[in-house]
């Protein structure tokens, strides 16, 4: 599966300076910081729901994310994904992208600082997604 999301990733974001992919943000170095993280988590523990990885990704989302990054996340619809989002003070312009009934596809905007409008024209780029990937991206 890691191997078919960093494929994913690197075709579908070709101009990428960096395809990092992790578990979690423990591992990864404070920086860099970057434009896209584009996951979809495990909600489940065998049969149980279980959203602890979600919540710390949807925690540290913001900490990871240069200034007007975008968080992207998809899970089943069930997934009170937007209650979660929404508690994050740094993330903004929370929506939903798809919907097919069965799978969401979330994205949230870290708050730009200073509002500089220059980071959100340099990230519009592509936004074709071929599947979903635990992979974080830097421009």
């Amino acid at each position: 599966a890691d191997a078919v999301a960093l494929h994913a990733a690197r075709r579908n974001v070709a101009d990428a300076r960096a395809h990092v992919l992790s578990d979690g943000f423990e591992a990864l170095p404070r920086r860099p910081r970057f434009d896209w993280i584009v996951s979809n988590p495990p909600v489940h523990n065998g049969l149980q729901t279980d959203f602890r990885v979600l919540r710390l990704l949807v925690r540290g989302a913001a900490r990871r994310l240069r200034s007007g990054g975008e968080l992207f996340i998809v899970v089943q619809t069930y997934v009170p994904l937007g209650a979660m989002l929404a508690t994050q003070a740094k993330l903004e312009d929370v929506r939903t992208l798809s919907d097919d009934g069965r799978f969401s596809v979330w994205a949230a905007r870290k708050r730009a600082q200073g509002g500089g409008g220059d980071e959100k024209k340099a990230m519009a780029g592509k936004r074709k997604r071929e599947g979903s990937c635990p992979v974080l991206c830097e421009r």
